[in-house]
């Protein structure tokens, strides 16, 4: 495999200068030799939106910076064969990287990609003296790593941190993607600071990731918005990661989504956030963000989680007025251990009932309260409890 430099293009890692025609020059000749590493050495190297192909590998040496740039206008809109930018959540293609109708590609090696969110956030403060982070621009990545219609697609080692106003990686009608040993962090409160979002995808493996997000951690979903023919999310592993959110750990599906199904979430540990495990069809969603399917979750299995801090439900599945539903059905639970403020809920519909839901070997502990705050479960049909305790602890 033949390396590609960036500071043989120009790249210039003093944290100022701005690269990304340098970058994306190095990139270019890589993909015109067929292939090959493009390597980020020692230094901080600030760009705007960068374009990786098919048989390429950016690796992030260990003190190898890759740093976004502050300003707005470094993340033109562009127009992808992949994608109508309309239709995508927040009607725009804006990112700092884009993998886009390409196969064989990675990101690796122990180096940073630095988001510095920040500067598209504001702090303000609420009528109750509540202190909170707004996004002061809409002219922003809407997302960092944006994975399109790709196949064979690899993430592993980086860190990648203050990720604000934008996931930090949404992976959009895919296949063969994994991430292993990815670490993710930022400042809790800033405001859609998602983990890693996937979309319409299949055969999908998350490993051994840290991601601590300002939105939800992981997200499964199937809105077909973005697509030219609907697609099934499924086959989708989730194992050995270390997760905390302001909002959901794990969130599964969404308004109007079409298919999730044949996904596991296995070893986790979840601490300090809102939810835990949640699959939720509200009754409100931004424009771009839902489409007209009926929703079906089916064959989901979470094991081996343990949840510690969780300020509400560590288990939550809803179903809100006005969705389009199938079917939620076969959702298991099994070696579950939450500590948390409430106990968990399964609410569906009497038009929509949700079905074959099971708890084995399972604790649930609520803590602080004064009376015995239930767990609720309504309109469901066959709800097993197996080997599974509700305790409250004052």
């Amino acid at each position: 495999m033949k390396d590609f430099p960036i500071t043989e293009y120009g790249a210039i890692g003093d944290g100022e200068t701005l690269n990304t025609a340098a970058i994306q020059k190095a990139i270019d000749a890589c993909r015109d030799h067929g292939g090959g590493r493009v390597c980020v050495a020692d230094g901080t190297y600030v760009t705007g939106t960068i374009h990786l192909y098919s048989n390429i590998e950016l690796h992030l040496e260990p003190n190898g910076v890759l740093a976004a740039s502050t300003k707005g206008e470094d993340y033109p809109d562009f127009v992808s064969e992949e994608l109508d930018e309309k239709k995508a959540p927040r009607a725009t293609n804006r990112c700092l990287i884009y993998i886009g109708g390409a196969s064989n590609v990675s990101i690796t090696g122990m180096g940073l990609i630095d988001c510095r969110g920040s500067a598209f956030c504001d702090e303000i403060t609420d009528p109750d003296g509540k202190k909170r982070y707004i996004r002061n621009t809409d002219i922003l990545p809407a997302r960092m790593i944006f994975v399109m219609s790709s196949t064979n697609v690899r993430m592993c080692d980086f860190t990648m941190k203050e990720m604000a106003g934008g996931w930090g990686c949404w992976i959009n009608n895919c296949q063969y993607v994994s991430a292993d040993s990815v670490k993710m962090y930022c400042n809790p409160q800033y405001p859609n600071a998602d983990g890693i979002h996937i979309n319409c995808s299949s055969d999908i493996t998350l490993s051994n990731c840290v991601i601590h997000s300002g939105d939800d951690s992981i997200i499964v979903r199937a809105n077909t918005n973005t697509l030219k023919q609907p697609r099934v999310c499924e086959r989708i592993i989730v194992k050995g990661c270390v997760l905390s959110s302001i909002h959901n750990a794990i969130r599964i599906a969404w308004r109007n989504d079409g298919t999730v199904q044949n996904c596991t979430f296995s070893d986790l540990v979840i601490t300090d956030s809102r939810q835990g495990l949640t699959i939720e069809l509200p009754d409100h969603s931004s424009p771009t963000d839902f489409s007209l399917n009926r929703t079906r979750v089916r064959n989901i299995n979470f094991s081996n989680v343990v949840l510690d801090r969780i300020f509400e439900n560590p288990v939550q599945i809803i179903i809100h007025p006005e969705n389009l539903v199938d079917a939620i059905q076969d959702i298991h639970f099994s070696n579950i251990s939450a500590t948390s403020e409430l106990f968990p809920i399964v609410v569906g519909r009497e038009d929509a009932i949700i079905q074959d839901i099971s708890f084995n070997h399972c604790s649930f502990t609520v803590t602080g309260q004064q009376e015995p705050p239930y767990p609720v479960f309504q309109h469901v049909k066959n709800l097993h409890l197996d080997d599974t305790t509700f305790n409250i602890e004052a």
